[in-house]
């Protein structure tokens, strides 16, 4: 009896992508192995916060001292990703010092966006009021340190007398970040010269003590005479659902039920 009947041994079947057709074998190798085909199984909900970078700190004209940066309120809010589609990820850089310097915006495309904090610039604008929700930041008055700068969480603080700084706003908790951090605090302002000893304090993240630049990837603002810190971007969903493929530096954390995708610079991800 010839091969190939109810009986004899049958050939296996073979294609390629220029026949249009695709065995389950080939399917397997290039969705899950070599991730060349997306995964079309994304989570139905996912979590999302976003914080841009934290606005400059204000510079000096002569002994004064202008206040520090913003920190910026967090975008967070929930969406329904889809599969196959490239979602880009974009941090915001840190605003300059002295030049009322914002900070960048971070996103995820198509999805949300989060705005930078606000800058102080080096001028005479000696209204000490501290800002809040980084509407602007603290200027210094004559014979002053400089008002801390807003917060996410808060306003900064006026210079307790005439030979100190204010302190800075203070910021917020990432909800949906897998360990304890907070972000977004104001920065610092400084101390009249010759009082560097009492210089405000950035809070969490907001550079402090006159001069300091805020912490990378917390979104605060600078202390007077720093730079604002860059932004970040935490995407958040169950287990149950398969890993999402990316790009950029991320850290992904499984635990509790959920992953996380800890983004601090561009990227991006799809599923």
């Amino acid at each position: 009896m010839g091969e190939g009947g109810i009986i004899g041994k049958q050939n296996n079947s073979t294609s390629s992508s220029a026949s249009g057709v695709w065995t389950t074998n080939e399917v397997f190798l290039r969705n899950t192995a070599s991730a060349e085909w997306p995964n079309l199984n994304a989570p139905p909900s996912a979590s999302y916060f976003i914080i841009g970078g934290g606005g400059g700190g204000g510079g000096t004209v002569g002994s004064y001292r202008m206040g520090g940066g913003s920190g910026q309120v967090p975008v967070q809010g929930t969406f329904s990703p889809a599969g196959g589609v490239i979602y880009t990820v974009t941090i915001g850089a840190g605003g300059a010092s002295g030049s009322r310097s914002s900070g960048g915006t971070s996103s995820i495309s198509t999805v949300a966006t989060a705005a930078g904090g606000i800058g102080k610039a080096s001028d005479m604008n000696y209204d000490r009021t501290g800002a809040n929700n980084s509407s602007y930041s603290g200027g210094g008055a004559p014979t002053q340190g400089g008002s801390g700068g807003a917060g996410a969480g808060g306003n900064g603080s006026n210079p307790a007398n005439n030979y100190s700084g204010g302190n800075g706003g203070s910021g917020v908790a990432i909800s949906i970040h897998p360990s304890s951090l907070t972000v977004g605090g104001g920065g610092g302002g400084a101390a009249p010269s010759g009082y560097s000893h009492n210089d405000g304090i950035g809070t969490d993240g907001g550079g402090g003590k006159g001069g300091y630049s805020a912490a990378a990837n917390r979104g605060g603002g600078g202390g007077t005479g720093g730079s604002g810190g860059s932004g970040r971007v935490v995407l958040r969903y169950s287990d149950s659902s398969p890993a999402a493929i990316t790009t950029g530096s991320v850290t992904v954390t499984v635990s509790g039920g959920y992953r996380y995708y800890d983004f601090t610079s561009s990227g991006s991800f799809r599923f």
